[in-house]
């Protein structure tokens, strides 16, 4: 392992479109099926329904957390409606298990989606049985990242020493909250523009993609 890395014992990873890249287009069925939900409750057209999830996401850093707080919707049955999306578009990553498991220490998921449909995304990617634990949303108490408060109660719950942590996610603001606390992160970074000067000081390593990343430091490891 790379000496940047030896001190690491709970590696941390997000979910959607860091295990897994943009183009199986998965984050796109979820959006769509929450305007669709949104138009369904509320009886509007399509488009009201994207600008109320919009506005609701923006306030509430969910969508799902302004339908609880104004409308005290189940969050049970609004995530199993949104998430009944098409997996068939995620491949088994045969190499990207044998690096995963490869890493020393506790292996743990970190995502603002439910455990039911984690489960779902890690089978259709053959990373099934690799994650010791998910801490999801509801975990969270539907308090999402990038509330510090959930990250608390990640190393809580979970007896995470953040100092000897490192999060890997693709959303750069959602990694200012472990840098806080001083985990080690990894930015994800697929081609979208962001402001360097704002996420530099909370982003110790920006990558392209995972496989490739975790490929880079395994091969460091043989070769010292």
């Amino acid at each position: 392992m790379h000496s940047r890395f030896d001190h690491i014992d709970s590696w941390i990873f997000d979910l959607d479109l860091t295990l897994y890249g943009p183009e199986a287009n998965i984050m796109a069925q979820v959006r769509d099926r929450i305007a669709l939900y949104v138009e369904r409750y509320f009886n509007i057209s399509s488009d009201a329904a994207h600008h109320i999830r919009h506005t609701y996401w923006k306030k509430y850093g969910t969508t799902l957390g302004g339908l609880m707080a104004e409308h005290a919707v189940d969050p049970h049955g609004y995530l199993d409606f949104v998430h009944d999306v098409d997996m068939s578009l995620l491949k088994h990553a045969p190499d990207l298990r044998v690096q995963i498991e490869a890493l020393p220490g506790r292996k743990l998921i970190f995502t603002n989606a439910d455990a039911p449909y984690a489960h779902r995304v890690l089978a259709a990617r053959g990373l099934d049985g690799v994650f010791e634990d998910i801490f999801d949303i509801h975990r969270m108490q539907h308090v999402p990242k990038p509330a510090s408060v959930s990250y608390d109660r990640l190393c809580n719950e979970l007896h995470i020493d953040p100092a000897r942590a490192l999060f890997v996610e693709d959303s750069a603001h959602n990694l200012g909250p472990a840098k806080a606390l001083g985990m080690t992160t990894i930015w994800v970074n697929h081609d979208i523009a962001v402001d360097r000067a704002d996420t530099a000081p909370f982003i110790d390593h920006e990558i392209a993609d995972i496989s490739g990343w975790l490929s880079s430091i395994h091969t460091i490891e043989r070769t010292i």
